[in-house]
């Protein structure tokens, strides 16, 4: 018999506990891990913790001695119940870096224009140029701003395909 689950599952906290040596969560996919204390920056053992909740799926709630919250996301907590989580991310993350340095690469040679000559008219090294056309580097969003000024059109349309874009 094939088990079927609720849409996004992975990302849905269903169980946590305050252990010794740290928060013992689970996912409505059935992945289990712990959160050690020391990884979370506000939080140095057990005894800092007065309470816990999970107020949605999505989030757990630390409740601190000292009165204060700490919200923890779904996201920061799966990657310690699912050893495949991070490194997929990270492929997902590496796959939409290429691709937007595809794009610029392939507007920029359309443009007839040099690495060199797209950089300064960005106002931007053209090292940075180099590695966000090789997908090496995440563009902050003035710098993706700046190369699409630079190639006389909208940053979506260096983020986003354009058969996707509304017409």
């Amino acid at each position: 018999m094939d088990v079927v689950l609720v849409k996004n599952a992975n990302r849905m906290m269903t169980t946590a506990s305050l252990l010794d040596d740290g928060i013992e969560l689970s996912f409505a996919d059935g992945q289990k891990g712990l959160i050690p204390y020391g990884e979370v920056p506000e939080v140095r053992n057990r005894q800092g913790i007065s309470g816990l909740e999970l107020p949605n799926p999505y989030e757990m709630v630390l409740q601190m001695a000292g009165g204060e919250s700490v919200e923890i996301p779904w996201d920061f907590a799966r990657h310690y119940c699912d050893r495949t989580y991070r490194p997929t991310i990270e492929a997902i993350a590496a796959l939409g870096r290429r691709t937007i340095g595809e794009r610029v690469r392939r507007y920029r040679e359309s443009a007839g224009l040099t690495q060199l000559a797209l950089a300064q008219a960005a106002d931007i090294g053209r090292v940075t140029l180099v590695r966000l056309e090789k997908g090496e580097q995440s563009p902050r969003f003035k710098t993706l701003k700046a190369v699409a000024d630079a190639l006389g059109m909208g940053a979506r349309d260096l983020l986003v395909e354009p058969e996707f874009l509304p017409r």
